[in-house]
Formats: C-alpha cells, sequence, structure tokens
C-alpha cells in the first residue's frame, strides 16, 4: 500500500518533533575582528521569518528567523518588524478522518476556502512602524533587481511592487493603492511622486555587520510559477543586471566599511515543494501542458517537477486525462528544471566573484542545504526534505519551519567565526520548535 502524502503521525514525527537539549561547553564569546554593534540582515522571506506561507509569530515563528538567533549569539539588539495575531495568514494542520491534512492559508481570491483557512488578522492592514529603524531588513518577494532602479519605468515598477499604487485587484488585499506585495510595507517607500527605494534603507542603516542572503527569488519567482515568463515577481532576473546591482549594494556596505557575509542561493527544486508529488506516490498517469505558450499536452515524466500545490488539483481530478492537465503554473517541466539549475548556478557565480572582490566571505548555502536531501543528522535527530516528516521545512514546503531557521544560523555563526576568529555559539537546533500539530 502506497504511504499517503499527507502523513499520518508517526513515531518518526514524534521524534523529529520532540524537544532536546544539546549542552555546549562553557566558553567565552568573543567578536574577533568583527563589530556586532549593529548588526543588519538583508535578504527576502527566508530572512525575514516567513514560513507555512505567511508572516505568522504565535508560537515565535518569525521572531525566530535565523538572523535574529545569530543576533542573539552575538549578544546584539536586533530589532525586527514583528506581525500580531494570525499576521499574513497560514496554513496549518488539522485532524482529518484520523489523518493530518493541511489546511491552506486563506485566499480572497476564491469562494471555497476550507472553513478552518486562516485569514490575515486585521492588525495586519496597519502593520509595521516605517519610523523605526529595523535590523531586519528582509522582504518577501524582494529581487536583487527590486533593491535600486535604472531609469524611470524599473523606479515605478518597483515601488508599485513594493510600495504603493498598485491598483486593483493586483494589491495585496485588492485595494487600489495598497502595493502588490504587503511584506515590505514596515518600509516607508515614499510616494509615487517621491519614491524611496530599497537600498537607501541600506545606506541609512549604519551598519557595522550584516548577513546578505539575496538573490534566491531572482530565480525561484520565476519557478514556482511554473516557469511563467511573466512580468513581476515572477521574472527570472537578467545575469548582467544581477551582477551590476549587486556589486552595488556590497558597495554600499564597503563604503560604510562594514563587514560581513554573503549567502549563495540553495537549488530550491529539491525542496519539499518540488519534490513530495511524484508520479511514485501519486500511483497513476498525470497529464500536463508543457510550457507556457504552448497547447502540448503530455503525461509527465519523472523529470518533471510537480508542485505540491497541485495535489488538490489532482484530487478533484485535474491531471488524470489529456483533455483536463495539470495546468503549466502547477509543474516545472523537465526542460524548466534545467533552466532552474542553470540560472541559479549562474546567479552563484556572481555572488561569489562580487563577494570575492568585495573582501566578503560566503556562505555556501548551495551545498549545505543540498546535505538535507540526502539527510542531515543533528543531535541524534535526522532531518531531511521530506514534507512533514523531514523536521526542517515549514507546511509550504520552501520556507524552514523554526527549528529549520536554526540549522541555517548555526551555519552562518559557522562561516562568521570561521573568518572573523569570533566565537559565536551555536544554538542547540533541537530546543527549537518544529512543525506545529493540532491538540
Amino acid at each position: 500500500m502506497k504511504k499517503p502524502i499527507y502523513l499520518i503521525l508517526s513515531v518518526v514525527i514524534l521524534t523529529v518533533t520532540s524537544c532536546m537539549k544539546t549542552e555546549f561547553n562553557d566558553f567565552e564569546t568573543s567578536s574577533g575582528t568583527a563589530d556586532f554593534t549593529n548588526f543588519i540582515a538583508l535578504g527576502n522571506s527566508f530572512t525575514q521569518g516567513f514560513q507555512d506561507g505567511g508572516l505568522h509569530n504565535e508560537f515565535g515563528q518569525q521572531q525566530n528567523s535565523y538572523p535574529s538567533i545569530v543576533a542573539t549569539q552575538m549578544g546584539t539588539s536586533f530589532i525586527q518588524p514583528l506581525v500580531s495575531g494570525t499576521g499574513s495568514g497560514y496554513m496549518h494542520l488539522e485532524y482529518r478522518n484520523g489523518e493530518i491534512t493541511v489546511i491552506k492559508n486563506y485566499d480572497h481570491n476564491i469562494s471555497n476556502n476550507d472553513p478552518q483557512a486562516i485569514d490575515y488578522d486585521p492588525s495586519y492592514l496597519t502593520w509595521g512602524d516605517k519610523t523605526v529603524k529595523y535590523n531586519n531588513l528582509g522582504v518577501g518577494g524582494l529581487n536583487v533587481r527590486n533593491i535600486i532602479s535604472r531609469n524611470t519605468t524599473e523606479a515605478l515598477e518597483y515601488h508599485i511592487y513594493l510600495g504603493s499604487s498598485a491598483p486593483a485587484p493586483l494589491a495585496w488585499n485588492g485595494v487600489s493603492g495598497e502595493p502588490i506585495s504587503s511584506y515590505g510595507r514596515f518600509l516607508d517607500f515614499g510616494t509615487i511622486s517621491n519614491r524611496i527605494e530599497y537600498i537607501e534603507h541600506v545606506k541609512n542603516s549604519n551598519a557595522t555587520f550584516f548577513t546578505n542572503w539575496l538573490g534566491i527569488n531572482d530565480v525561484m519567482g520565476w519557478a514556482k510559477s511554473g516557469g511563467d515568463d511573466k512580468s513581476g515577481a515572477a521574472a527570472l532576473t537578467d545575469v548582467a543586471e544581477f551582477r551590476e546591482k549587486y556589486d552595488t549594494l556590497l558597495d554600499v556596505f564597503q563604503n560604510m566599511g562594514a563587514k560581513g557575509v554573503c549567502a549563495t542561493i540553495f537549488d530550491f527544486t529539491e525542496s519539499p515543494l518540488f519534490t513530495t508529488i511524484t508520479l511514485e506516490a501519486l500511483d497513476k498517469d498525470i497529464w500536463i501542458k508543457e510550457g507556457a505558450d504552448t497547447t502540448i499536452i503530455r503525461k509527465a515524466l519523472p523529470e518533471d517537477l510537480i508542485l505540491l500545490s497541485a495535489l488538490s488539483l489532482v484530487k478533484e481530478g485535474t491531471g488524470l486525462t489529456p483533455s483536463n492537465p495539470l495546468p503549466h503554473q502547477q509543474v516545472l517541466d523537465k526542460d524548466e528544471v534545467i533552466i532552474t539549475k542553470s540560472h541559479i548556478n549562474m546567479l552563484n557565480n556572481e555572488i561569489v566573484l562580487s563577494s570575492n572582490a568585495h573582501g566578503f566571505p560566503i556562505v555556501d548555502m548551495y551545498n549545505f542545504m543540498s546535505k538535507l536531501t540526502s539527510g542531515m543528522s543533528i543531535d541524534g535527530v535526522n532531518y531531511t526534505t521530506k514534507f512533514i516528516e523531514g523536521g526542517a521545512y515549514s507546511l509550504d514546503g520552501l520556507h524552514p519551519n523554526t527549528r529549520g531557521n536554526a540549522i541555517i544560523a548555526n551555519e552562518f555563526i559557522r562561516v562568521i567565526n570561521e573568518n572573523f576568529n569570533s566565537s559565536l555559539r551555536p544554538v542547540a537546533v533541537n530546543n527549537y520548535k518544529g512543525i506545529i500539530f493540532p491538540n
């Protein structure tokens, strides 16, 4: 009998999610040659503390972003724009007929939401104090190409995406005048006629130390949309533009005399979002539409990556016949997988070259995160990329859960210690919460 894709609780899961404390020998914490007085973190949703498809903090999920964990070990103040209540809304687990079921977050664009779907909290409408200087400058959906514009067209596009003035229904809550993305609303992006760009917030940070994990969305937005070539967050960033803007960003830190580390893009096609719904798991033929602008309908191959979000469609019958194939947005087909992996490698090459040219060490998240694919043992607990059961990823299958953030934080700490002669203490990963199961 095939195992169900949404797993029933097992001893393995209970072991992974149990609290296991690791004792570290006492030793003096030193900053070495670094100055952690004003630590600033740059990045996208992975830096912001996003998990389970949203920003939420009822069990310290957003509060325990990986840079916040790093800052705690540094012993320095680290201000984050924390959400309250249900935040932006998020996915969660419920027991249904004796099995664990994932409940998607509430979607205002559909009429058949699950009765237990979690919507955004009313406080999220006014979330973030634009007068506060935050240390965590991670913004969900942020691309390197968004951080600074080269012309008026780009400036307007990026302002509408991050700042304001998007028309309904493109605005995040359907209200005309809001930005397309809600995740940067804690920063002041000015007005449509007097714009402030993301890089200005970096310049005004006066950072003494930084972490920079930008670049993921410059590929991921395209890939998780099934390889659709469309404008906005789902476009692949041109390599030359990426390098130009990445250099400009590192110039800012170099000019202010800050030290820090830059991280490479991990191969997110190995994450549960892309690897859970396999033909073997479904045990049936699946028909897909190949390519965004083609009429090719064919059977899915093992090399095609069916997104986790397609499971509900398959359960309703979509993809089971040539006349009703899975839509292109739900499949990263085999050719698009090659494009995605190639683009990750090209951008990582630019990250390494730019960082080396500016004298900033690299956190090799590409190789580090790939260890989860074969399995990573930490203090007697095994972590993998298996959905739910693997223990490191959240319910969206893409972002780490709190334990995953602790794992990432420890790798940043290792590289910082190695390059700045500091002695930051790693955290006990298994003391952090994993997947939250219903009572």
